[in-house]
């Protein structure tokens, strides 16, 4: 009893020794994994992450391909479910010229490790050589999704995409299901591509899927189309995407009585925000529908130009219809409507400037857009020719605005 009473301390020790030297080996193995993976193994020769490196770093050298296989078969029995060690298994297979085994291989390193990148990137560039783009994009969604920050360094390829007709199809279905860097690609397709023409197909299969374009996918195309002289084509791609009750109001104006709330894209009305001012659409004596649009001035200077509607006039002549409204207007130059050019922005056209107190009447202008102005705007300004003539106070309200095609004199 005496002796075994001595022993139990002593291995009791020993016991806590040895749980006190497993833990140290195995937190620096931890801690070596990743920049010295030897030393790793060292502490802990079955370290997945140790091992895992130690095979990247031999598949560098084609002379230590037997031992980087080595090691991705050991980290496979340290960890079966880690998808990278088959990613360095496939490189190897792939350096021996077996791409059939390569793929294979890759497919279960990106299946069971989404993250790791190399592998989707390979998987997507092999479907992309083989032209089946519906698989390639199905990598590429997964890096986005997992890996937002790897859109900037895809950007080349999101644009070549865009461009490619057979991509088309399989890259608007893809859309469709809303992947959350949708309006990225799209706004940064309509910002950079240099083929305009190669990349329009690609905005019109988005449009047809269901849900269409948003407001805010749809406004930057419409702005590149607008700044690459096809205002046409602009207006055609606006007008389709508009709601079937919104269609109805289509004219030379849109929405000239202001019926419905503005959406400011396209060839809708924009209202701008300027202080000293405020636009609303109000109801009141005279209007001709539910509302008209009100501008109430505060008694300050303020540069007014805030309320406008791109066109999209065919060269002719023209007519601008209009009635309007002044509650005790004070400015000395009044308000006026005003035709121009949308490129290099030629005035051709004002209306009589509306000031004082007067009750609602019609306003005409007669206007000649020339073969050189493709896209015109329909604003509404003070034609101030000093800073204190912006000066205004009261009300001025507007209503019915249309525009027809007039024979030439």
């Amino acid at each position: 009893m005496t002796s075994a009473k001595r022993i139990w301390p002593w291995a009791a020790l020993a016991l806590v020794a040895f749980a006190a030297w497993r833990v140290a080996s195995l937190g620096l193995a931890d801690h070596y994994a990743e920049t010295n993976p030897q030393r790793a193994l060292f502490w802990r020769d079955d370290h997945p992450v140790a091992l895992l490196r130690a095979a990247e770093a031999a598949a560098k050298d084609s002379a230590r391909a037997d031992e980087a296989w080595a090691y991705a078969e050991r980290a496979l029995q340290a960890d079966p479910l880690d998808g990278r060690p088959y990613r360095v298994l496939a490189q190897l297979a792939l350096a021996t010229g077996d791409e059939t085994r390569a793929a294979e291989l890759f497919q279960i390193a990106a299946r069971r490790a989404p993250r790791d990148l190399p592998a989707h990137v390979w998987l997507m560039q092999h479907h992309l050589r083989n032209e089946r783009p519906a698989e390639a994009l199905a990598h590429l969604d997964l890096m986005l999704r997992v890996s937002p920050e790897f859109f900037v360094q895809a950007e080349p390829l999101l644009l070549a995409l865009a461009a490619a007709g057979p991509a088309h199809d399989p890259l608007a279905s893809l859309l469709a299901r809303q992947p959350p860097w949708r309006l990225r690609f799209l706004r940064l397709v309509a910002a950079k591509s240099t083929d305009i023409d190669a990349v329009a197909p690609l905005f019109q299969a988005v449009r047809q899927t269901d849900g269409g374009l948003a407001p805010l996918e749809l406004g930057p195309w419409l702005d590149r189309l607008v700044r690459e002289g096809r205002v046409g084509q602009a207006y055609l791609l606006w007008a389709a995407n508009l709601p079937a009750e919104r269609q109805t109001t289509l004219g030379n104006v849109f929405n000239g009585g202001f019926e419905f709330q503005p959406e400011p894209l396209g060839f809708d009305w924009r209202f701008g925000r300027v202080p000293g001012a405020r636009i609303s659409r109000l109801s009141g004596e005279g209007v001709g529908g539910r509302v008209a649009l009100r501008i109430a001035f505060e008694d300050r200077r303020v540069p007014f130009s805030h309320v406008r509607q791109m066109l999209a006039l065919p060269p002719g002549r023209y007519r601008l219809d209009l009635r309007a409204k002044g509650e005790r207007l004070r400015t000395e130059r009044g308000l006026a409507w005003q035709v121009s050019c949308v490129k290099g922005g030629r005035s051709l056209g004002q209306t009589p400037p509306l000031t004082g107190h007067r009750p609602w009447h019609s306003v005409k202008l007669e206007f000649e857009v020339p073969a050189e102005c493709e896209g015109q705007w329909l604003v509404l300004r003070i034609p101030a020719r000093i800073e204190a003539e912006q000066l205004i106070g009261g009300q001025a309200w507007f209503d019915d605005l249309r525009i027809t095609r007039v024979p030439s004199p």
